[in-house]
């Protein structure tokens, strides 16, 4: 009987289990990595269209309001959402809250998306110079959102809406 050598290899060595486990883990690192990454984007992504409407509901009242409630807006305001969609500050001054204290006609849907999100704006009075609330013919209102993503990264989305007492109502978003 012939002895013949063995080619076939039946087994894998220490060495090639050890280079396949380092490969899986890298795969799986990768992987997680990956998830991680577009677990942000969607949660960027979302929150910012949240601040759009939120900016969209603002100026889209202030458009069908009457010059004098438009004229009459205070410099600037604030208000908050808190962790349970609840807005506290200058309520009155925002339609997310319906312009009123009471918390019974505010956009309930749109503040249960906008948790955590601060809302402002600051007015001011473009033409004439040195115009009031009584003799302004040309104002802007700067709405700005702003939120921190689910890593705690600080975003903010902000709107210039422009005012005209004979109708002139201009807008334009910047991030």
């Amino acid at each position: 009987m012939l002895f013949r050598a063995s080619t076939d290899r039946t087994a894998f060595t220490l060495v090639e289990v050890m280079m396949a486990a380092t490969i899986l883990v890298v795969g799986f690192i990768g992987l997680i990595q990956a998830v991680t990454v577009n677990s942000e984007v969607l949660d960027t992504a979302r929150k910012q269209q949240i601040a759009t409407q939120i900016m969209d509901a603002e100026i889209e009242r202030l458009r069908a309001a009457s010059w004098s409630a438009i004229s009459g807006l205070s410099a600037s305001g604030t208000i908050t959402i808190n962790a349970a969609g609840t807005i506290s500050g200058n309520e009155t001054r925002f339609a997310l809250s319906n312009y009123t204290s009471t918390n019974g006609d505010d956009n309930t849907q749109l503040s249960a998306l906008a948790r955590g999100f601060t809302c402002s704006y600051a007015r001011a009075y473009l033409r004439p110079t040195g115009a009031t609330a009584g003799t302004v013919t040309y104002l802007s209102l700067t709405y700005t959102v702003s939120w921190k993503s689910n890593t705690g990264r600080a975003y903010s989305r902000s709107t210039t809406a422009y005012f005209g007492m004979n109708g002139l109502h201009l807008s334009f978003q910047k991030s």
